[in-house]
């Protein structure tokens, strides 16, 4: 695609209808109003329609409005799979507030940086979460950082101070504002793939929906579209597969409060759900099951994968047993997948590249210096196009990968074909992708080396059969130190509160780690270091 200046690319995406205007906080209201009596979806067993929900969000919407909520406020959603965040989020969206989802896996040692990057007016946690309290977490982080939300609610047992999430009856409707226009920024997502700190992606209504009009035509999706969402409806693939998705295509989606293989497939089988998104792990746990027999009368016809390693085996073997699995390329600041294979690709294509670049999206392999390599050649990814962030939170992150062209830089290597397929080949950026959630290696490193017995620290990814990574520690100890085991170091680990998935599985031990003459640790000798592993 040959594009110029800014105003061209624009005007280019408004004539493929990309940009069409349409708002976020207007798809379920819109919906409800055409098909109110049609569900929308079931979590658990529990069904809602779209008219069910849009009062529900309307009076949430409603009490955040009474309490002074504004236009641009933030509103932090950080919930397990359950119907209260996904009400949140869009009633953030209807009032002209941004919506900010964090993943529930992360405790105090990420929330602390998240809150003072964006102060929300609302924060919205659970009550328990398995052996955590995070509302008592995030009490303690309030008092420490001296920040006042204007509403806390909490979901599941009350807690003092906390208000329950309100429902049709528990609040009056009021008059509300309108959402914000769609080329302003909607959602407020942390994503800490490649830097120390969880870094936020401000995400336009334009911009997403430009992916649903993509992913649409990609998944072969219609009215009639049955979409599982498992993943952590934190997470913009969940949030999208749980609500946005199906309201944009007037389907439905069947959600689960957590991945289990074996609900999943009678749940696939029951609510014939059609297509399903998320890491390799989920087509590899049903895969496993179909090719024992289960799921003998419906099973899943489509699995999208993005942000995780597919091996080809695996894409292979979902087409042996009556499922088109396809590996895509795409991330948080591309609000979702940019390169997605076309529904006529063969195996051969959807098991050993990326997908295809999307309508509208460029995808270019530059060299060392940004000029554009011939098709084929390994380079640097840059992207380009509708679906892009407006810009991160941090000034100097924005400045850092984006530049004055709209080109933006994810650190990500790879080679674009003549045809326009990727093939993503690895990072230049130190990450660990652990089943689809990436991690950076500087943050895990910085909370290792405030043990008082580790002297050096390096962290990489280590090979997993399940989850494709796994998160490795090397370490340095300081002299006469003796090493008995990890234990020591994870109590550490736990009691800094960093996300228990960050927390190292493969641990070894070594006199000192290979570094480059100017003291840069060589990661990729670190696997050939004589070691005592534990």
């Amino acid at each position: 695609m040959t594009t110029t200046s800014t105003d061209q690319r624009h005007e280019l995406y408004r004539e493929l209808g990309l940009w069409d205007g349409r708002r976020l906080g207007d798809l379920v209201t819109v919906q409800a109003a055409k098909t109110p009596d049609r569900e929308l979806f079931v979590f658990e067993g529990r069904r809602v329609t779209y008219g069910q929900f849009d009062t529900w969000v309307r009076v949430i919407a409603s009490d955040l409005v009474a309490r002074a909520v504004g236009r641009g406020d933030r509103i932090m959603v950080q919930l397990p799979n359950c119907l209260e965040a996904l009400a949140l989020q869009v009633a953030a969206f209807r009032i002209g507030a941004l919506g900010m989802p964090v993943v529930p896996i992360y405790r105090e040692y990420e929330v602390r940086q998240i809150l003072a990057d964006s102060t929300p007016v609302v924060i919205a946690v659970a009550a328990e979460l398995g052996s955590r309290r995070p509302a008592d977490e995030i009490d303690a982080l309030l008092a420490e950082t001296g920040h006042t939300p204007l509403i806390k609610y909490v979901v599941g047992q009350p807690v003092d101070g906390w208000r329950a999430v309100p429902r049709p009856g528990d609040v009056d409707e009021i008059e509300l504002p309108e959402p914000l226009d769609a080329d302003e920024p909607a959602v407020l997502l942390y994503t800490s793939g490649t830097t120390s700190a969880p870094k936020g992606a401000l995400l336009s209504s334009a911009a997403l929906i430009a992916h649903l009009h993509n992913f649409q035509k990609a998944l072969d999706a219609d009215e009639d579209s049955v979409i599982l969402a498992a993943t952590p409806l934190s997470h913009l693939g969940g949030f999208i597969a749980g609500v946005i998705m199906p309201a944009f295509l007037g389907g439905r989606s069947v959600i689960m409060s957590s991945w289990r293989p074996d609900d999943a497939v009678a749940e696939i089988e029951r609510e014939r759900v059609s297509i399903a998104m998320g890491a390799t792990v989920f087509l590899s746990d049903l895969v496993n099951r179909y090719e024992a027999g289960q799921g003998e009368k419906h099973r899943l016809t489509l699995y999208a994968c993005a942000g995780a390693t597919m091996p080809p085996s695996l894409v292979e073997r979902a087409e042996a047993v009556g499922v088109r699995a396809m590996r895509c390329y795409g991330m948080t600041e591309t609000a979702g997948v940019c390169a997605a294979a076309p529904s006529d690709a063969p195996v051969s294509r959807r098991a050993h590249w990326d997908g295809k670049v999307l309508p509208g999206m460029e995808i270019e392999a530059v060299d060392f210096d940004k000029t554009p390599l011939p098709a084929g050649e390994e380079g640097e990814l840059r992207i380009r196009g509708p679906q892009l962030l407006a810009r991160y939170t941090d000034p100097d992150r924005t400045r850092e990968q984006l530049d004055d062209n709209g080109w933006f830089y994810p650190g990500d290597i790879g080679v674009v074909d003549a045809e326009g397929w990727i093939r993503m080949s690895g990072r230049l950026k130190d990450i660990i992708n652990r089943g689809g959630e990436k991690f950076s290696t500087l943050d895990i490193e910085a909370a290792l080396a405030a043990h008082p017995d580790v002297l050096a620290v390096a962290v990489t990814a280590v090979p997993d059969e399940r989850l494709g990574e796994a998160v490795g520690a090397w370490l340095v100890l300081r002299d006469g130190t003796p090493w008995g085991g990890p234990q020591p170091i994870i109590d550490h680990l736990e009691r800094v509160r960093l996300a228990r998935q960050k927390i190292p599985t493969h641990w070894v031990v070594v006199d000192s780690l290979p570094t480059t003459a100017s003291g840069k640790v060589q990661k990729n000798r670190l696997t050939n270091v004589d070691s005592a592993v534990n």
